[in-house]
């Protein structure tokens, strides 16, 4: 008897302390956002949630001010939002939609094929990669988030001089990428000459990348589509958060105007490098104006960015929003330095680009949805170098570039059932492109280039989706008339087969066109920097770009292992190259001719509770050929990396997150000079292979609020290899005789060398 008293004493005694023992926190909310919700669960418990983010828009949830334990939360979550979690392990939560609820309701979301692709925060649906900045942890070499620098990370997407916002996306250059931002087209969206993305990293936004498979409602661009939104939510109290690095400062704020109805996001960058040269402005300093006369930034010689941007977001009716956009990044040079000859040379740039966009989204039905976007972009590049000699004589060289653009979109999403979805629309664009260069003196100014043309198009595109059971079909056209090209019929087809849960294959056909493109100058100007114009094709000197585009790959996805591979051929018609380093200067002439690309993206990638393993590797093979130049034969392009790899590790313990990358590619193509000074054999050499490794990471402190600070830092190549990642011809002029025949040196261009960050940002 006295044991068995015993036993229940002890038995009781033990339930008492483990109920002592259960963990809880407290917490109050008053019809919060429920992934922020989420996002204070997970700090508070050590826990992690897995789900797609679209299930959570618009539910919020409402507790009471008190403590409460981790399973009290998952059934006040399940109450009010009717989502189910699902229990993995101790650690691990999934939240999904629960099936018993309405299961007639008919709604369709993009089929997230890979959760998780490289890092959490980026997903991948059979059309594209879906990445939301603010939710992905850590990459290698990134730092808070950088928008264009996170895509480098994916296969496929290269940038061979080292910037954000040069991206070569499968054999594509980087004026063949169209950036939105919520519709707003992007002509320069960098900062420092692109070693930065021009997009606030403190916006909570998503980008969708397409590389394939384009939905058919985007066009103007050959190469990818980075379609960047900024959130529709109207928070329910004011909401914020800042931040700090070496190169900048930046501040997002949202308020509430009108109770879930009216709601405001403002959100603002400014660059600290007028004030403070960090040592990661030097580095960047020395990458960027090597081979240039800028070498030394003080307070009379400057180089300072900002960006802006806004958004009112309104929900009249419950199955309508409207939202008002608004943008402006600027990029502002000034520099004055002495000359041998004791005269004063003075430099200016400014680079702006700035727009504003109307959406307003309609649900008629749980079958009809309507959206239609009106917008308006501006790109202005203005650079001016005048040399005095004395009050009274000077020289000026002057270059202007812009662009106008605006248009209006009626897109339109017809379900037929689950099977079945149609999207339509029709969209009216305006581009008016001119650029200027000339020369002055105080006596004379002579026009050496002047050039404006102007083009309305009108488009009208359908994509039917099918999804049955193991198969997906989609399927469309674009037809697009230009008032300077004629028509063009762009055909878009994706068929994907599901073997197993396991097995996934897909392959896809496309077309697309563009009129806008780059232009390299046929001189090139003592800055270098800049040394492209913004051209329309005007269906004689640039005709119009024209590409086709073929992939297949499969998916294999089992026990935490994951393989993406992808091979593609892609084929261009229309492309034009400039004179320069091919025959005389003097003659203006533009070559026309045809390229393409043969390639592999293969990813290989290890999951496990506490860290995570990838591979990334590409193999690319890019040719162009010009009429006149080479024999019309084929040479390798200039930006053409054969082979790239990328191995990256990331392990994460209570708040702690880190990131190692290193990266290895071969080397650029480059052209030789025989001994007459005369290029020949056209990119016929290789540079030296390059790699270097990447390491970032973070803590984050919580208090009991639930706001957070975290702090983080990056190194961008750590053990400092320095590599010639480029070879450009520059124009000589010794003597009279250089202007009838030209003769050419070859500048090297080093890769960027050891780079370090640190920032440190704030919610509130």
């Amino acid at each position: 008897m006295k044991k068995l008293l015993l036993f229940l004493f002890m038995n009781l005694f033990l339930q008492n302390l483990w109920a002592q023992k259960i963990e809880k926190h407290q917490f109050s909310y008053s019809s919060e956002a429920l992934d922020k919700v989420v996002l204070d669960v997970e700090n508070k418990f050590s826990v992690k949630y897995s789900y797609v983010d679209e299930i959570l828009n618009d539910k919020t949830i409402s507790l009471v001010k008190k403590k409460y334990s981790l399973d009290e939360i998952n059934l006040e979550i399940e109450k009010q939002t009717h989502l189910k979690i699902v229990k993995i392990d101790n650690r691990f939560y999934s939240l999904v939609k629960n099936e018993e609820e309405n299961s007639e309701k008919i709604t369709y979301l993009d089929v997230i094929l890979i959760e998780g692709f490289l890092a959490k925060g980026i997903n991948k649906t059979n059309e594209k990669y879906i990445i939301y900045p603010q939710k992905v942890e850590t990459l290698p070499g990134v730092t808070d988030a950088d928008v264009l620098l996170s895509l480098q990370q994916l296969p496929g997407v290269k940038s061979p001089n080292e910037t954000a916002t040069g991206l070569h996306v499968r054999g594509g250059t980087s004026d063949q990428n169209l950036v939105l931002w919520d519709g707003i087209r992007l002509y320069h969206p960098g900062h420092l000459f692109g070693m930065i993305s021009g997009i606030n990293p403190a916006i909570s936004q998503s980008v969708n990348f397409y590389n394939k498979a384009v939905n058919p409602k985007f066009g103007e661009r050959i190469s990818s589509i980075i379609d960047i939104k900024s959130s529709d939510k109207i928070v329910g109290q004011l909401e914020g958060n800042a931040g700090l690095n070496a190169l900048n400062a930046d501040l997002d704020i949202k308020a509430p105007l009108l109770k879930e109805k009216l709601g405001i996001q403002v959100a603002v960058r400014k660059s600290v490098t007028e004030w403070f040269q960090s040592p990661t402005f030097r580095q960047l300093e020395d990458k960027v104006f090597q081979n240039t006369v800028f070498n030394n930034f003080d307070d009379q010689n400057k180089f300072q960015f900002q960006d802006f941007s806004t958004k009112l977001n309104f929900k009249p009716t419950e199955n309508a929003s409207i939202s008002l956009s608004g943008i402006y990044i600027d990029n502002d040079l000034k520099y004055t330095n002495k000359t041998k000859d004791s005269s004063t040379d003075n430099q200016q740039m400014n680079i702006s680009n700035y727009g504003f966009s109307i959406n307003w989204s309609q649900k008629y039905s749980s079958r009809f949805h309507q959206k239609v976007l009106l917008f308006y972009s501006n790109y202005d590049f203005d650079y001016e170098k005048k040399e005095q000699f004395s009050p009274s004589e000077f020289e000026a060289y002057k270059k202007v570039n812009r662009i106008t653009d605006s248009g209006l979109e009626a897109n339109f999403n017809y379900l037929f059932n689950s099977k079945f979805t149609l999207d339509f629309g029709y969209q009216l664009f305006g581009n008016d492109v001119s650029h200027l260069f000339n020369t002055f003196n105080q006596d004379l100014g002579v026009v050496l280039s002047l050039k404006q043309v102007y083009t309305i198009n009108h488009v009208g595109y359908s994509y039917l989706k099918f999804d049955a059971k193991n198969w997906s079909l989609y399927s469309g056209f674009r037809l697009s008339k230009f008032s300077t090209n004629g028509t063009v019929f762009e055909p878009r087809v994706l068929v994907q087969k599901r073997f197993s849960e396991h097995f996934i294959w897909q392959i896809s056909y496309e077309r697309r066109s563009q009129i806008l493109s780059q232009v390299r100058e046929n001189t090139i100007n003592d800055l270098s920097l800049e040394n492209y114009v913004w051209a329309l094709s005007d269906n004689s000197s640039y005709p119009i770009q024209k590409a086709n585009h073929f992939a297949t790959g499969i998916i294999l996805k089992k026990d935490n292992w994951l393989l993406d591979l992808d091979i593609y051929r892609k084929q261009i018609d229309g492309i034009t190259t400039s004179t320069f380093g091919f025959s005389n200067q003097n003659v203006t002439s533009i070559y026309k001719g045809n390229g393409f690309t043969n390639g592999l993206d293969l990813l290989l990638q290890k999951t496990a509770r506490d860290w995570s393993a990838w591979m990334t590797y590409t193999f690319q093979d890019s040719q162009n050929r010009f009429e006149t130049i080479n024999n019309f034969n084929y040479f390798l392009v200039n930006s053409n990396v054969k082979h790239a790899l990328n191995l990256s590790f990331n392990k994460k313990w209570n708040k702690y997150s880190v990131t190692a990358g290193w990266f290895l590619h071969s080397g650029k193509p480059y052209s030789l000079l025989d001994e007459n000074e005369q290029a020949t054999d056209l990119n016929a050499k290789t540079l030296p292979a390059y790699h270097r490794l990447d390491v970032s990471g973070f803590y984050q402190f919580y208090n009991k609020d639930n706001k957070n600070l975290k702090v983080g830092f990056s190194i961008y190549n750590c053990y400092n290899n320095r590599t010639v990642i480029s070879k450009e011809f520059e124009r000589k002029f010794s003597d009279f005789g250089d202007f009838a025949t030209p003769r050419y040196a070859v500048k090297d261009y080093y890769s960027l060398g050891i780079t370090p960050n640190i920032f440190v940002r704030m919610s509130f």
